[in-house]
C-alpha cells in the first residue's frame, strides 16, 4: 500500500473512531434520561442501530478524508445526512420505527472530524501539493491535477518536453541585466505556466520548464509557439528537447519538493549554450521541427555531440508563410551546405549577404566564422 492511502485510510479509521465512541452513548439516553422517552422513537434493535452507525462513520469519513475537492466533499457529506435521515424516516412509514438520532449522530461527526483534519497540511492534498511544488506551476492547473498518485516516494518515468530559456544580456553589462531579474523571472513564470509548464530551475542565467508534467499532454506546436512569443518579446533565447525524465519528490536542504532529472535537462541546457552562441531564438531537434513543419519556418544549424550521438539542431525562425521566406531559406540552405562541407569563401559570401540583407544574426556569425576559417586555410 502506498503512503498516501495508507495515510488516509489511517485519518479515516481515527475520524470514525471518535465519532462512533461520541454517539454510541446515545443508545443509553432514554434509560438515563426517561423524559427523553416521548421524543426519542422505540429502536427495532439497538444492535441494527449501533451496527448502522458504525458503517455510516466509517464511510463517510473515508469519503471526506479521500475526495480530494472540498466542496465536494461537503456536499457528499450533507448527502448522506439527508439520505440517511429520510431513508430511516421511510422505514418507519412502512412499519419499520427506528430512531436516526444515532447514525445521524455518528455520520454527522465523522463528517465534521474528517473535514477538519482535510483542511490541515497532512489532510489536504492542496496543501500538500503547493508545499512541493510552490508557486511553480499556476493555481488553476494544480487545482485541475490534484491527485494523490503523483505523491507517492519513488520517481516516475514519464516523457516530457524541457525547455532551457536564457535571459537577454544587457548593454551596459551584467550589473543592469540583474536589476530587471526579478521582474523578468515572475514573467517567465506566468507566461510559460498557461501552457501547462513547470518551472524547475530559475537562476541568474536563465530558466528550465518542463511541460507534460503529471499527465498533462504537450503538444510540441504550443510549447514552440509560447516560447517564439517570450523570446520575441523578452528577447534572450530558448531550447527545446523531449525525452523519458524521472520526476517525484526529492529531498533538499531546504526541504522535499517536485523535481525533474534525467538527459533531455542536460541536453537542453547543452543546446540553449548553442543557441547562444550561434545568435539563434529558439532551438530545437530536427525531430521536433518536422513535428511543427506545417506550421513553423526551421531552419538547420549546427551538429551537436549527445551522449554519442550527433544531432542536428534546428532553428525556429517563425511562423510559415510568404514565398520570399522561401527564397531566403534557400539562400541559407545554399550557405549552410557550404560552411559544413569546408568552402569557407562561399560561405562567407552567402551568409554576409544574408546578413546584409536581412539583419540575420544567426547568418552574421557564420559569415563570421567563416571568414575566420577561411583566413586560418589560408595561413596554413
Amino acid at each position: 500500500m502506498n503512503r498516501p492511502l495508507a495515510l488516509h485510510l489511517k485519518a479515516a479509521l481515527l475520524c470514525a473512531l471518535v465519532a462512533i465512541v461520541l454517539a454510541l452513548p446515545l443508545l443509553w439516553v432514554p434509560v438515563l434520561l426517561p423524559a427523553w422517552q416521548g421524543w426519542r422513537p422505540p429502536v427495532v434493535s439497538p444492535v441494527a442501530e449501533a451496527i448502522l452507525a458504525v458503517i455510516m462513520a466509517l464511510a463517510v469519513a473515508w469519503c471526506v478524508v479521500d475526495i480530494p475537492r472540498r466542496g465536494l466533499k461537503v456536499l457528499i457529506w450533507l448527502a448522506t445526512l439527508w439520505l440517511l435521515g429520510g431513508g430511516i424516516w421511510l422505514a418507519g412509514l412502512y412499519g419499520y420505527p427506528a430512531s436516526s438520532l444515532v447514525p445521524l449522530t455518528a455520520a454527522g461527526l465523522a463528517g465534521a472530524v474528517a473535514l477538519g483534519f482535510s483542511f490541515t497540511p497532512a489532510g489536504s492534498r492542496r496543501a500538500r501539493w503547493q508545499s512541493l511544488v510552490g508557486g511553480r506551476v499556476s493555481p488553476e492547473f494544480l487545482r485541475s491535477r490534484i491527485d494523490e498518485r503523483h505523491l507517492e516516494d519513488g520517481p516516475r518515468s514519464e516523457v516530457l518536453a524541457v525547455a532551457e530559456v536564457l535571459w537577454p544580456g544587457h548593454a551596459d553589462g551584467d550589473h543592469a541585466a540583474w536589476q530587471g531579474l526579478a521582474g523578468l523571472s515572475e514573467r517567465a513564470a506566468r507566461h510559460f505556466q498557461r501552457t501547462g509548464g513547470y518551472l524547475e530551475r530559475c537562476d541568474g542565467e536563465g530558466a528550465l520548464i518542463a511541460f507534460g508534467m503529471w499527465g498533462q499532454p504537450s503538444e510540441t506546436r504550443e510549447v514552440v509557439g509560447s516560447l517564439w512569443q517570450w523570446v520575441r518579446e523578452a528577447g534572450g533565447c530558448a531550447s527545446l528537447t523531449r525525452g523519458e525524465c524521472l520526476a517525484g519528490v526529492g529531498q533538499f536542504p531546504g526541504g522535499a519538493r517536485w523535481t525533474v532529472g534525467g538527459l533531455p535537462l542536460r541536453r537542453a541546457r547543452r543546446m540553449a549554450s548553442a543557441a547562444r552562441g550561434y545568435a539563434a531564438r529558439v532551438l530545437v531537434e530536427e525531430s521536433l521541427a518536422a513535428e511543427v513543419a506545417e506550421g513553423w519556418r526551421s531552419r538547420r544549424l549546427a551538429w551537436c555531440e549527445f551522449d554519442g550521438d550527433r544531432v542536428l539542431l534546428h532553428e525556429i525562425t517563425g511562423p510559415a508563410e510568404g514565398e520570399a521566406k522561401e527564397e531566403r531559406a534557400g539562400q541559407w540552405d545554399s550557405g549552410w551546405d557550404a560552411f559544413w562541407a569546408g568552402q569557407w569563401a562561399e560561405a562567407e559570401n552567402a551568409f554576409a549577404a544574408l546578413a546584409r540583407e536581412q539583419d540575420d544574426a544567426a547568418a552574421r556569425v557564420f559569415a563570421l566564422r567563416s571568414a575566420a576559417a577561411r583566413r586560418t586555410a589560408g595561413q596554413s
